[in-house]
């Protein structure tokens, strides 16, 4: 039995290899790299676990710890993470997690945060200390008619797009993709999303990279109404980031945007569209209400977090006050 430090290229040769139901495309390798262009100072790596011809794998952040000049923290990328593998016996999922743990001591990883995917349910390959979040939001692609899951506002909303010409392209434009970025940045700050929401050129760049991104542009009278960043996975389409502008959100054509998600998706044989959640954890939280319109099933969603090196940890925690009786707010601080 052994772990490793895999390279980008081992690693997705890996995940290629797993059940379809865990490839999820926002769980890749190649995704995780790219997204470390969204903030500075991530490291990606892939860790991958064998064990008599049983694999498991999963891609984790690191980042410094304020306080230490030497001690990390290991965070999911931007949306999910999580290990995936091709067995869930029992022992072979404690080995797997203790060889886990052993390298982030070695590599003064003290802890790390999770984000579990929904559609993959990799809660249970984990032996993090698991906590519900929220729920989100999956279409179902097979067996049902194309609007038949979303509700009428949903259906009223595409309707009135389609009658004043909405028009739907997809792309892997390079030169598309660079155009999104000021355009979802723009809506964002017209909601006065924090900062951390205004991913910079060079993540959108880094994004242009992976297979798996499909940009669907939804276009009135020939200019950009709302569009919409998605994942292509071998089951699963994944709604990644979406914006609109404020005509765009009066004629409808954010509804178009995932209506024309799903089609896709359908067209391919997936089984679903994942839409994700709302921005917080409330029931009543505007982002889950525009998604629920899409569907009622709903998925859990799952956060995880561990304290690989309890010693280091307490004692940089202490720096600033906290204790095992009085921890911080969050596992990981800045």
């Amino acid at each position: 039995m052994s772990l490793q430090a895999l390279s980008t290229e081992a690693a997705q040769s890996w995940f290629d290899a797993m059940p379809g139901a865990q490839r999820l495309p926002s769980l890749s390798p190649r995704f995780a790299l790219a997204d470390t262009a969204r903030l500075p100072g991530l490291r990606c790596v892939h860790l991958g676990f064998e064990q008599a011809g049983r694999r498991w794998l999963q891609s984790l952040h690191t980042h410094s710890l304020a306080g230490s000049d030497s001690s990390l923290g290991g965070i999911s990328p931007y949306g999910y993470g999580g290990p995936v593998c091709d067995s869930d016996e029992p022992d072979f999922l404690r080995a797997a997690w203790q060889a886990h743990s052993r390298w982030c001591r070695e590599h003064r990883v003290l802890a790390e945060f999770c984000r579990f995917h929904p559609e993959a349910a990799n809660q249970s390959r984990s032996c993090a200390e698991v906590r519900f979040n929220r729920q989100t939001v999956s279409v179902d692609l097979l067996g049902v008619e194309p609007m038949r899951p979303y509700n009428e506002q949903a259906r009223r909303k595409i309707r009135r797009a389609e009658a004043q010409g909405a028009q739907v392209r997809w792309s892997r434009e390079a030169t598309d993709l660079l155009s999104f970025a000021p355009f979802y940045r723009q809506a964002m700050t017209s909601m006065q999303a924090a900062p951390s929401y205004l991913f910079g050129d060079a993540y959108f760049e880094a994004m242009a990279g992976v297979p798996e991104v499909q940009l669907c542009i939804v276009e009135l009278q020939g200019q950009w109404a709302s569009a919409g960043l998605y994942l292509q996975g071998v089951q699963v389409i994944e709604y990644h980031l979406g914006a609109s502008t404020p005509a765009g959100h009066a004629a409808g054509t954010a509804y178009l945007l995932q209506h024309a998600a799903a089609l896709l998706g359908r067209s391919l044989g997936l089984r679903s569209l994942y839409l994700g959640g709302g921005t917080g954890t409330e029931e009543d939280n505007p982002l889950l209400f525009y998604k629920k319109s899409f569907s009622k099933r709903l998925l859990p969603f799952y956060t995880g977090q561990a304290i690989h090196d309890p010693d280091a940890y307490w004692s940089l925690a202490a720096q600033f006050g906290f204790d095992r009786e009085h921890p911080p707010a969050r596992l990981l601080f800045d």
